[in-house]
């Protein structure tokens, strides 16, 4: 391979991985999740669930116990779950005991309340920013993790 050869190949190559550095994966927006079942915690540890509603994409995370029993402690700070955006997602949770008995989604309502609508709430967020969502209501039905959003929800 002469000179000239070898300098187009290496500039092919070095053009290559400059327009994949440049190409943009997909931009995130952060929610920070409480889950919250009334006095300020859980007192459970749980799955986190973001689901974009038309894709069904799901991002989740971990949220450990609160206080619980006769230890005061205080309870487990939001956590933070990066979604792709731009999109639609609701937001829900699965105790980590017991995931099949106790479900909970965010329907908008404060905890222990009874709440006109067990539809979850759906949150459009954009690139960038940073929401706050809680998951407090034991009502909602919850979506399948990974298809479209098919149960009840409203934004």
């Amino acid at each position: 391979m002469n000179m000239k050869t070898r300098s187009v190949s290496l500039s092919a190559i070095v053009l290559t991985f400059i327009l994949a550095a440049c190409t943009p994966g997909p931009r995130q927006a952060t929610v920070l999740v409480n889950f919250d079942l009334g006095a300020g915690g859980s007192g459970f540890a749980a799955t986190l669930y973001a689901q974009e509603v038309s894709s069904g994409k799901t991002f989740k995370s971990f949220y450990a116990t609160g206080s619980h029993g006769l230890v005061v402690l205080p309870t487990s700070a939001p956590v933070a779950i990066l979604v792709d955006a731009p999109g639609t997602y609701v937001f829900y949770a699965t105790l980590v005991e017991a995931p099949d008995d106790y479900h909970y989604g965010d329907t908008g309502c404060p905890p222990a309340s009874d709440c006109p609508s067990s539809a979850l709430v759906a949150l459009d967020v954009v690139p960038g920013n940073t929401y706050k969502v809680t998951i407090s209501d034991r009502t909602p039905l919850l979506p399948t993790p990974g298809a479209p959003v098919e149960v009840p929800w409203r934004r």
